[in-house]
């Protein structure tokens, strides 16, 4: 009977050792089967990360850059280009000359400075001048003021010659915010800018801001702008010019990471410091793989979000995540992951061997087995 009773002990204990490799909890995707697509209860699609996925992938991000910009934005060097004339409105300062009639540019001959010697536009956008009386200068340029002074003027004095300038800006104001080393507020000119003006006029960005997109708030609606293909690759489009009670935020880098998890010296969270981050950079940055354990042939990036193009790449929908397997054991695999360009929240996942999941089983029941055992040897004996 204790003979009998130790056998079951012992066939219990080796049907649990044989069962090890699946009981063992955790992520094994295997590229080459759609066994887990089919059972998950979010949809994905596996693809294997080749030349020719990277060449799309690039070929995409070549796209969206060169869309057109959303909700009307210009690029600066285009208003530039076209001409601009500033618009005056309250609270700016005017200095109007007219020639050969200082009595008129500073009655009395009182010695005041540049600005006191202004005309001041006034809340409700109206402005006066002797002769002229108040009229709406707001919202008129200054070629439209000197027109409208001059013509007016040619009741008193004969052929006036006028000269109008803005001494002081004050009526048109952006506000940046966010991460950048002097947050505050700014005043348009008659120059264009854009919102690398903007950025570098506030100190610059801080060790915190995010180097791939800023907010730009127009007429209580909100823009991405891509500071990426701007910072990284040149692309002046994204140079957005700003207008009146436009509001640029620049967001921290906590959303600027990738997730590297399974066979890494350091599982964590890898944050993009640059522009860009490949996926031999997130690996490093996880202190690469770990030589006993991990399986470089089985690498894979998980994507979620919606997924523009992404029917050239395989038939799915766009909904769907996508997770991208490599073999890092190949020459050409260390190459192919240099040139793949991790986007924000990807996750990284480095899977383990075969036998190194089944040593961790091991590991796990042997203070089991050990109890089997010392209860074997009480019933045998």
């Amino acid at each position: 009977m204790k003979r009998i009773i130790g056998l079951a002990v012992t066939q219990s204990v080796a049907a649990l050792l044989l069962s090890g490799c699946t009981i063992l909890p955790g992520l094994n995707v295997n590229p080459a089967s759609d066994a887990d697509q089919r059972q998950a209860s979010l949809p994905y699609t596996l693809l294997q990360i080749t030349p020719s996925v990277i060449a799309e992938l690039e070929e995409r991000a070549a796209e969206r850059s060169r869309l057109p910009l959303e909700g009307g934005l210009r690029p600066v060097e285009q208003v530039r280009s076209q001409g601009y004339d500033y618009r005056v409105g309250p609270g700016d300062v005017l200095n109007v000359v007219v020639w050969e009639h200082p009595e008129l540019t500073n009655p009395g001959n009182e010695l005041r400075d540049t600005q006191s010697a202004g005309r001041l536009v006034g809340p409700d956008g109206v402005m006066f001048y002797p002769y002229v009386g108040s009229f709406q200068a707001a919202g008129m340029t200054l070629a439209e003021i000197r027109n409208y002074i001059a013509e007016n003027l040619q009741r008193v004095i004969r052929t006036p010659q006028v000269d109008v300038r803005i001494l002081e800006y004050r009526s048109q104001r952006v506000f940046v915010t966010g991460e950048v080393q002097q947050p505050g507020v700014s005043v348009i000119d008659d120059t264009p800018r854009g919102i690398l003006d903007l950025i570098n006029e506030h100190g610059g960005l801080t060790d915190l801001a995010s180097r791939r997109i800023a907010v730009l708030s127009r007429n209580e609606e909100s823009h991405l702008v891509n500071l990426q293909a701007l910072h990284a690759r040149g692309n002046t489009r994204f140079n957005v010019a700003v207008e009146a009670g436009d509001v640029l935020h620049i967001p921290d880098n906590s959303a600027d990471k990738v997730f590297v998890l399974g066979e890494v010296g350091q599982q964590g969270s890898v944050p993009i410091d640059r522009h860009y981050m490949s996926l031999t950079e997130a690996i490093a940055g996880a202190e690469g793989m770990d030589v006993l354990s991990a399986d470089d042939a089985s690498i894979f990036v998980f994507r979620s979000g919606v997924q523009p193009g992404v029917s050239r790449l395989c038939e799915c929908d766009p909904e769907e995540a996508l997770v991208f397997g490599l073999d890092l054991s190949r020459a050409d695999g260390i190459l192919l992951a240099e040139r793949f360009e991790l986007q924000p929240r990807d996750i990284v996942y480095v899977s383990s061997t075969d036998f190194a999941r089944y040593n961790r089983v091991v590991n796990q029941i042997l203070p089991t087995v050990s109890t089997l055992f010392q209860l074997d040897r009480l019933v045998t004996e």
